[in-house]
């Protein structure tokens, strides 16, 4: 029988790990209130500022039961209230707005993905990603070409000349499309650019190909659903980005001989750092999106010198390593002939 002191003890423990649980639970709880709002079409309907009348009138609940809920929404900050009138808060209503780079909808699609990859990484062999899995990682780490989405890339552009430039006419190899955000944004503003667009995932690429053909640019954008190690043309583009943050360290070397071969000599070729942990709230939301990112591809992180050197090896010169308002990128090119290495 244990003494008293350590009943207390062990009581208390309990307690606390208790509470912790009821914390996080806590935040469970919000994320599905504000999902089941947004599927309630609560969301649109608080754009703009609403009387609390017609809010109930619009939800069907009872004066006590909205005034409670709205108290639950207000505390978490996802709307704001004065007097009688309800809106979404500025920084909801700019995510669920139609011309947001990220979809509020892809957002808690992602959480939801989320949740189930953490259960899956403590199984010996973890569950096969759902049906659509894939492309709603594509969705949420992509985003949408909107007027948000142009206003950003034109900073990005005036941050780096040498891009802006490599891309005002000739053809651009986007290397790990995605859903295909980066390269119609871009077609925006060049219109006489031609992009090779190529995806792996096929349900991604049949995403791409919805965005472009919805846009009318299935003229100067095409998507191909293929291995990039499989692409063969030859010394024929301008311009290249390589997704790189998605590709393992096996496809890694092969991947860029092939953009190398692709590019003209003198051609340019862009990579982001990734950079994942600068967007991490804290050690808890680290530990956990690494388990998360285990399920989906290995987390490689790896730094601008890192990614310069990768590249290096590969047979690129280094333009420059640039920091931007948007992360660190490397800039590189294909030797013209007779050039040598840094």
């Amino acid at each position: 029988m244990t003494d008293r002191a350590t009943s207390e003890q062990r009581f208390a423990d309990a307690v606390q790990a208790a509470t912790a649980i009821e914390q996080w639970s806590n935040g469970a709880q919000a994320l599905a209130l504000l999902t089941a709002i947004h599927r309630r079409g609560w969301t649109r309907y608080l754009s703009s500022s609403r009387d609390v009348e017609g809010l109930a009138a619009f939800t069907g609940l009872s004066p006590a039961r909205l005034g409670t809920a709205l108290d639950a929404l207000q505390v978490h900050g996802i709307v704001q209230r004065e007097g009688t009138s309800v809106r979404l808060s500025p920084d909801f209503a700019a995510l669920a707005a139609d011309d947001a780079w990220l979809a509020l909808p892809d957002v808690l699609d992602n959480a939801e993905m989320n949740r189930h990859l953490v259960q899956g990484s403590v199984q010996a062999a973890p569950d096969a990603l759902l049906a659509g899995d894939t492309l709603v990682a594509a969705r949420a780490a992509g985003g949408r070409p909107t007027a948000v989405t142009a206003a950003l890339f034109e900073r990005l552009l005036q941050e780096l000349p040498e891009w802006a430039e490599s891309l005002r006419e000739g053809r651009r190899l986007d290397v790990g499309c995605g859903v295909a955000t980066t390269t119609l944004t871009l077609s925006t503003f060049f219109p006489q650019l031609r992009t090779t667009a190529i995806e792996l995932v096929p349900e991604i690429a049949a995403e791409a190909r919805r965005r472009v053909e919805q846009r009318g640019a299935a003229d100067r954008i095409d998507v191909r659903c293929m291995d990039a190690r499989d692409f063969t043309t030859e010394s024929a583009f301008d311009s290249a980005h390589w997704a790189q943050s998605f590709f393992p360290e096996p496809a890694r070397a092969a991947t860029l001989a092939m953009i190398r071969r692709a590019l003209r000599p003198g051609g340019l070729l862009t990579v982001q750092e990734e950079d994942a942990e600068s967007q991490d709230v804290d050690q808890r939301s680290r530990a956990l999106r690494k388990l998360v990112r285990g399920q989906r591809h290995a987390p490689l992180d790896r730094s601008a010198a890192q990614l310069a050197a990768e590249a290096e090896a590969a047979g690129f010169t280094v333009v420059r390593e640039a920091p931007t308002s948007f992360g660190q990128f490397v800039l590189l090119r294909r030797p013209r002939e007779g050039a040598g290495t840094r």
